[in-house]
C-alpha cells in the first residue's frame, strides 16, 4: 500500500519513516517506489516535489543502499536527507553519497551512527564539493578513522555555507585536528562544532589552533561544546604509529657520513615531538596576529 501511494503521489514533499523496522526488503521497496514517482513526474513534465527524506533506525544496512542511491540520483531535488543508525557499512555509504551527489541543493545530511571507515569517508569527501548549499553535516559516531577523518575535514574547506558540523567519536587524531583548524578559516558561518570522543588531547596545541581559527572568524569557541570524553591512544597504538615513522628518515640516518659517529650529536626528535613543536609555533604566531 505504501509503495503504491509513494509511486503515484508526485506532489509529495516530505517523507518521514523513522524507526519503522523496514529492513532491507522494506527499504528497497520504498526506494523503488520513489524512482517510479520520479518517472511519473518526468512523464507529466514536472520536477519532483520531494525535498526531504527522513529514514532513521530502520535496519536498512548495505542491502537497501543501492536502491536508495538510485532513488537519490533520479530525484535530484533533495534538500534534506537523514538516515542515522541504519547499520550501513562503507560500501553502502559510498553508494548513498554518490547518489546524493546529483542533489546540488542538499542543505542537511545526517548519516550519524553508520560505518564509514576510509572508503566511505573518501566517497563523502569526493561528494562534498557537489553540495554548494550544505549547512548541516552530521557524521558523528561513524568511524571515519584517522585517515578518513582527515579526508572529510580537508574537503570541508570548500563548504563555506556550513553552520553545523558533527564529527564526534570518529577516531580523528591530532593531524586531523590540525587540518580542521585550516579548514575552519573558510567556515565563517559556523554555529556548532562537535568533536568530543576523538583521539587528541582536549588541552593540546591542536585544540588551541582550532580555537584560534574560530577567533579569527569572530566565532566564540563555545561552539565546540564538550571535550570531556576524548579517547586516549594506547601504548601499543602509539608504538605502532612510531614504527610507521618515515622509512626515508631511517635511511637518511643510515647513509650519514661515518665521521658523524664520532661527533657529539643530540638525539633526533621523534615525529610526535616535531609535530608538537610545530604546533606550538603555529599557535604562538596565530595568537600574535590576533593580539591574544
Amino acid at each position: 500500500a505504501m509503495s503504491e501511494f509513494l509511486s503515484k503521489h508526485t506532489g509529495l514533499q516530505v517523507l518521514k519513516l523513522n524507526n519503522n523496522g523496514l529492513g532491507i526488503h522494506g527499504g528497497t521497496t520504498i526506494a523503488s517506489a520513489l524512482i517510479k514517482c520520479q518517472a511519473e513526474c518526468e512523464k507529466q513534465g514536472k520536477e519532483p516535489a520531494l525535498h526531504t527524506i527522513v529514514c532513521g533506525r530502520n535496519r536498512l544496512e548495505n542491502g537497501a543502499a543501492p536502491a536508495f542511491a538510485n532513488a537519490f540520483a533520479a530525484l535530484k531535488s533533495l534538500r534534506e536527507v537523514r538516515m542515522p543508525q541504519n547499520g550501513i557499512r562503507p560500501e553502502g555509504i559510498a553508494e548513498l553519497v554518490n547518489g546524493l551527489a546529483s542533489n546540488t541543493k542538499l542543505a542537511i545530511l545526517d548519516l550519524q551512527d553508520n560505518t564509514f571507515t576510509h572508503s566511505g569517508s573518501a566517497a563523502l569527501a569526493s561528494a562534498l564539493p557537489s553540495w554548494s548549499a550544505l549547512e548541516h553535516l552530521n557524521v558523528g559516531d561513524c568511524l571515519l578513522g584517522p585517515t578518513g577523518g582527515r579526508l572529510v575535514i580537508e574537503a570541508l574547506e570548500d563548504r563555506s555555507t556550513l553552520k553545523v558540523v558533527n564529527l564526534q567519536y570518529n577516531e580523528i587524531e591530532q593531524d586531523g585536528a590540525i587540518a580542521l583548524a585550516k579548514s575552519l578559516k573558510t567556515l565563517k558561518l559556523l554555529e556548532s562544532l562537535e568533536l568530543n570522543g576523538n583521539r587528541f588531547d582536549a588541552e593540546s596545541n591542536a585544540v588551541e589552533l582550532i580555537k584560534a581559527a574560530l577567533s579569527e572568524n569572530d566565532i566564540d569557541d563555545d561552539i565546540i561544546g564538550s571535550l570531556s570524553d576524548m579517547e586516549e591512544i594506547t601504548d601499543d597504538e602509539e608504538e605502532e604509529s612510531e614504527s610507521e615513522q618515515s622509512e626515508e628518515e631511517k635511511e637518511e640516518e643510515e647513509v650519514k657520513d661515518t665521521s658523524a659517529m664520532d661527533e657529539d650529536i643530540t638525539r633526533p626528535k621523534t615525529a610526535s615531538e616535531t609535530l608538537e613543536d610545530d604546533l606550538a609555533d603555529l599557535v604562538s604566531q596565530m595568537k600574535k596576529q590576533l593580539n591574544v
